[in-house]
């Protein structure tokens, strides 16, 4: 054998113990990943039980009295209730689809006008001269805080609800659509500008891909706020929504009914964060690597 087949065969031989140590290791890693998802899930599974465990200990005790703290079992049924029978002539599933089609659209609007404003702000000296002074004007401001003018401009329809969650999730989407680009390494854009690259094909194909990662952390918070103000807001002044019950069940000192509505919300905030994080996964795989 030649001393250059020798060379091929063992630079061949070292290639194929490395490939097979790189595997390994990736199934070590994702091994390792299951088991430590599996513990959080665990752990969370557990303090799960113990919060539920609690609140019947204290109930069973009578350490408060039923009307500030049914058991588990009066809350069950309420919602149970509520959602065949209806409260106030509207059943917990209409009340679910309405505070959902708002905060689809708000969340929807703020995010057509929010991603391209951001990225255009991103790549535009002058246009991050012009609009953001009110995205830093308005992303402080609390939402319920102008709500009461939105409300005298608007009504207290549906109109000023959709505006004031369309002023809550868009500058958040702007902010973060713009740190995207900005975020982006010079030396890419060098390389692939060296490439030939030019205008719209060096957004298709570098600087949108490339924002993407961040553009879905800005929805992420932005779908959380504005799920977060609708039911503020539903619980000022609405006739129908998960905020509209919760309020109008305090009225009547319907604490199983309260509580119940409160669970339903967090389970939705829970459940719409879930969304965001999968279809993130599914649309950015690239994001964090």
């Amino acid at each position: 054998m030649t001393h250059q087949g020798e060379t091929g065969w063992i630079a061949a031989h070292r290639g194929v113990g490395h490939e097979s140590a790189n595997e390994v290791r990736g199934r070590e890693a994702k091994v390792l990943t299951h088991y430590a998802g599996r513990r959080r899930w665990s752990v969370s599974v557990a303090s799960l039980i113990f919060g539920l465990a609690l609140w019947e200990i204290v109930w069973a005790l009578g350490l408060l009295p039923p009307t500030l703290l049914p058991s588990i079992q009066d809350v069950v049924r309420a919602g149970i209730d509520v959602a065949v029978q209806g409260f106030q002539g509207v059943t917990l599933g209409q009340d679910v689809a309405i505070s959902l089609l708002r905060v689809g659209e708000g969340f929807l609007l703020a995010a057509v006008i929010g991603v391209p404003s951001g990225l255009l702000i991103g790549t535009s000296g002058t246009m991050e001269s012009i609009v953001d002074p009110y995205v830093q004007f308005l992303r402080p401001l609390p939402p319920l805080g102008y709500y009461t003018l939105l409300i005298v401009w608007f009504g207290i329809g549906e109109l000023s609800k959709i505006a004031l969650l369309f002023l809550t999730a868009v500058p958040i989407i702007i902010v973060s659509s713009a740190a995207g680009v900005r975020a982006i390494d010079r030396d890419l854009l060098l390389a692939t500008s060296s490439l030939g690259l030019k205008g719209r094909q060096m957004f298709r194909f570098v600087v949108f891909p490339a924002s993407l990662p961040s553009i879905f952390i800005g929805l992420r918070l932005a779908l959380g706020a504005t799920f977060g103000s609708l039911v503020a807001a539903e619980l000022i002044a609405s006739d129908s929504g998960l905020g509209w019950l919760v309020l109008t069940a305090g009225d009547y000192i319907r604490t199983n009914i309260v509580l119940a509505g409160v669970i339903v919300i967090g389970l939705i905030a829970i459940a719409l964060d879930r969304l965001m994080v999968v279809l993130e996964r599914r649309l950015v795989p690239w994001a964090g690597r």
